[in-house]
């Protein structure tokens, strides 16, 4: 990973710009005094004092007893570990404070969530909370970023089932794919998911990573029903399509009312219509 993308990953933990290339200087170099780090960071001798009063309050970096003063870093390893325990912390202080608050989501809303990796975030959180089934149209860029949770799932027992118009590398049984490269979709369609979770909650909109497109999430039955059978039409067609044999990922996709369908249609089936004029 190159040093720009390693200062944006650190950036997202909570460093500066400044703590973050100190920081990922003194991996490079050290030990390192002050005007060394400066000099080899880029981060203004001016600056430089408070960046390193800063990674020292964190416990990013240590003092060695020189004349003058040299500097080490803590390892990446034992960092994370300190960030780690430091955010459970903060976390448990912000869970207690914010405990006495009653505030429900109201059933059936439609939230909207803002960007690429926030998206990720709550299809990771579904797959992780389902207990019965999951349901997925998707291309494999999404696939694969979410592949951990989706062979967690699997291993759990969770029956998954895919579509896409793209190759699918999951190991599952039951994935319908025409395997056409990304590369050539892109230039028909835009990037799309929709994640159905035990037939009661939806994940719904564009896979964007460029712009802050909105994803739309929801427990009203009624728009999970429809994208679940969203993706009963394009696994149907696809089995016509290739002559595959699709019946049973149907059937389990279309749980609930469908029997009592059924016989209804079969009770009318032959009964003869008058027409209402």
């Amino acid at each position: 990973m190159n040093e720009s993308r390693l200062t944006e990953r650190l950036k997202a933990l909570g460093f500066t710009t400044y703590e973050a290339k100190s920081y990922i200087t003194l991996l490079k170099n050290n030990p390192s005094t002050r005007y060394e780090l400066s000099k080899n960071s880029g981060v203004p001798r001016s600056a430089i004092y408070d960046v390193i009063k800063k990674l020292e309050n964190l416990g990013a970096v240590n003092a060695l007893y020189t004349s003058p003063e040299k500097y080490v870093p803590l390892p990446p390893d034992q960092l994370m570990e300190l960030l780690d325990r430091q955010f459970k912390e903060r976390l448990d202080e912000a869970r207690q404070a914010l405990k006495h608050f009653d505030t429900e989501i109201e059933p059936g809303h439609l939230w909207n969530i803002v960007g690429y990796q926030n998206m990720l975030h709550k299809a990771r959180e579904m797959i992780s909370r389902a207990k019965e089934t999951i349901f997925l149209s998707i291309w494999e860029r999404e696939c694969l970023r979410l592949k951990d949770e989706l062979d967690a799932a699997k291993n759990r027992g969770i029956r998954i089932i895919v579509f896409s118009f793209t190759p699918i590398s999951l190991d599952i049984k039951e994935k319908y794919s025409y395997n056409i490269p990304e590369t050539e979709l892109l230039k028909i369609w835009e990037r799309k998911i929709i994640l159905v979770k035990d037939h009661s909650e939806l994940l719904m909109g564009e896979a964007d990573d460029r712009y802050a497109k909105k994803t739309a999430w929801t427990d009203n039955k009624a728009i999970v029903d429809i994208a679940t059978n969203h993706i009963i039409l394009d696994i149907t067609l696809y089995g016509i399509r290739m002559r595959e044999e699709v019946s049973n990922s149907v059937m389990i996709m279309q749980k609930g009312g469908f029997e009592n369908l059924d016989k209804l249609i079969e009770d009318f089936k032959h009964k003869e219509v008058h027409p209402i004029f």
